[in-house]
């Protein structure tokens, strides 16, 4: 889509990025509501003086694109009540047409995939941002409630592992101990069993309660994705929404 509108000239990829945003708003309005009863929608806005100067730009060359007035737009992320009315006591968030393009959109898209395929009547609550740790060594987000590290310890090292099973005799220890022991003996240390003919990519991996996820999960992790990165975009204040921007185009 983003290859599509830096290829459009300037009126097509005013029409293209509205259309995008208002499909946008529709994924976004099929979000369940959480207990504050708010969605999210979002709009387009340029900067005050963005009209005079694209009016400049096109009358001195009519060939000109979107991409060279990325600077004067930006898309405004606000929240909307159950009854369709803006708070605008609250501050909004503004994102670049590429991080529209590049985030927002796919999430929105990806959140109303797994919305219509879990069952039920999908019912989740808009996260609290606090609630939830950034586990920088493994990027990936998981709330505090849930520990990082396995507990489950190797039979022969002792040391906590992700534990590889052989599948002839079904006897668990880590990938460190099998080379160790595949390469001295080549028996299991537990029955003595063959594994000379055992590769490393013939091993299985015992999993743990934290490495099977639900559908249902996958979701809410989703959704937490989602509400982090917007709150991170930088604030829209209010009396920059209504005194330094106009809220429609051309």
């Amino acid at each position: 889509m983003y290859y599509q509108l830096t290829k459009s000239s300037y009126m097509d990829s005013l029409k293209i990025l509205e259309a995008d945003i208002e499909h946008a708003n529709g994924l976004a309005a099929e979000i369940p509501m959480g207990k504050s009863g708010v969605r999210l929608q979002m709009k387009l806005v340029c900067s005050n003086l963005a009209p005079f100067f694209i009016f400049l730009l096109q009358w001195m060359d009519f060939s000109c694109l979107l991409p060279r007035y990325f600077d004067f737009f930006h898309i405004l992320i606000y929240k909307v009540r159950a009854d369709g009315r803006w708070n605008r006591s609250r501050y909004g968030r503004k994102a670049t047409i590429r991080e529209f393009y590049g985030v927002i959109l796919p999430s929105l898209e990806r959140l109303h995939i797994n919305f219509s395929d879990s069952p039920g009547d999908n019912t989740l609550w808009y996260p609290n941002p606090k609630a939830i740790t950034y586990d920088i060594e493994g990027n990936r987000f998981m709330t505090n409630s849930v520990d990082s590290e396995r507990e489950e310890e190797c039979g022969i090292c002792l040391e906590p592992c992700t534990k590889m099973v052989l599948p002839n005799c079904c006897h668990a220890m880590c990938i460190k101990c099998y080379r160790n022991w595949n390469t001295k003996s080549e028996s299991c240390p537990f029955c003595r069993g063959n594994i000379k003919r055992v590769n490393s990519e013939d091993l299985w991996v015992l999993t743990c309660d934290e490495d099977v996820v639900d559908p249902e999960t996958v979701t809410k992790e989703d959704l937490f994705r989602f509400y982090l990165h917007i709150n991170s975009l930088p604030k829209d204040y209010p009396e920059a929404v209504f005194s330094g921007y106009n809220e429609y185009l051309i």
